[in-house]
């Protein structure tokens, strides 16, 4: 086995001590041995930092809780592998991930990353698999609605495949393609930073592969359990929403996405939910805030990709439709 290409997997962590004593372990015996662990820790209170040197991992503390995206990107920057592995800390790895997912960006130096098949934490069917994006929503379980008008969902493959994102849960990146897109978009603190910066590879025509044989479990939700984190959860999809549509989509899904928003935000007050209508109204008054940069970036990107926003929706609609896997 190759094993010269040094991988460093970051695991952003907060409050997840008991995750980490699971997850931890099925790295240190994974098979491919040119392998750094770093844990990056949003300013904990428990004994994550403890259970991290236990396992001879990398301890990389912040001062506060920056979110999900900022944290990977901190453990990037820090990392001293050439391959960069992002993953959630409430999941357990199978002994050959980590090399079954190196091989296919050592074989095409055009991929940009590549993702494991995630089973549920007690076995059953996948939850997640090959990343397909679509107008129309399938009948089909793990669905997800994008933004208004675009969903993705779950195709099984068997064998490696083109796919729209990998799951920041289970991804592997090529670290300098990973650079030269500035990393995961810091205004994204949770959610939507996997399917933004795969949509701005594939605008380089940089590969996102489907990995089947490198399988893992995922305790999902594990981490998101309080309402503390549900309201950072719902923050994040929120705003998720209306930076992605704004930053890449063709018009009319940032019109519908801002439409939407504001609609949802009048349902919570005459609900009375307080807490949520709150969250929501400041992640629309910030995020329209953002609106003139999101719109210059958009038009920097399309301008030097030589694509519109309307032809690279349209390539990725086609991903897993006829088009090759790599293999």
């Amino acid at each position: 086995m190759v094993t010269e290409h040094l991988v460093s997997a970051i695991i952003a962590n907060f409050n997840g001590a008991r995750h980490l004593r699971l997850c931890l372990p099925s790295l240190v015996a994974q098979s491919y041995e040119s392998l750094e662990i770093i844990v990056v820790d949003n300013a904990s209170s428990d004994e994550s930092g403890g259970v991290a040197r236990e396992f001879g991992a990398k301890w990389l503390p912040l001062p506060k809780n920056i979110g999900l995206a900022p944290a990977l990107n901190r453990g990037a920057a820090a990392a001293k592998g050439d391959l960069l592995l992002f993953l959630n800390n409430d999941m357990r790895f199978d002994q050959e991930f980590v090399a079954t997912l190196v091989n296919p960006l050592l074989k095409d130096q055009a991929v940009f990353a590549t993702d494991g098949m995630q089973y549920p934490w007690e076995g059953g069917d996948p939850v997640h698999t090959a990343t397909r994006l679509a107008k129309t929503k399938p009948r089909r379980a793990g669905t997800v609605e994008m933004v208004p008008g675009l969903c993705f969902y779950q195709d099984s493959r068997q064998e490696i495949a083109e796919a729209f994102f990998a799951s920041a849960a289970c991804m592997m990146v090529r670290k300098t393609f990973f650079q030269d897109l500035g990393g995961f978009d810091e205004r994204l603190p949770l959610g939507y930073e996997d399917a933004e910066i795969c949509w701005r590879a594939w605008l380089h025509n940089w590969k996102v592969l489907f990995v089947p044989r490198a399988i893992c479990w995922h305790r999902v939700g594990g981490s998101s359990r309080s309402l503390e984190a549900m309201l950072m959860n719902f923050r994040g999809i929120v705003r998720g929403r209306l930076i992605l549509s704004t930053k890449l989509l063709p018009l009319e899904y940032p019109l519908r996405t801002w439409l939407f928003s504001a609609a949802a935000l009048v349902r919570d007050v005459g609900l009375a939910r307080g807490r949520f209508a709150m969250a929501r109204a400041e992640v629309l008054f910030r995020t329209a805030q953002d609106i003139p940069k999101l719109l210059q970036e958009r038009r920097n990107l399309y301008r030097k990709a030589k694509k519109t926003s309307r032809t690279q929706l349209e390539s990725l609609l086609q991903l897993g439709n006829g088009s090759p896997s790599a293999k």
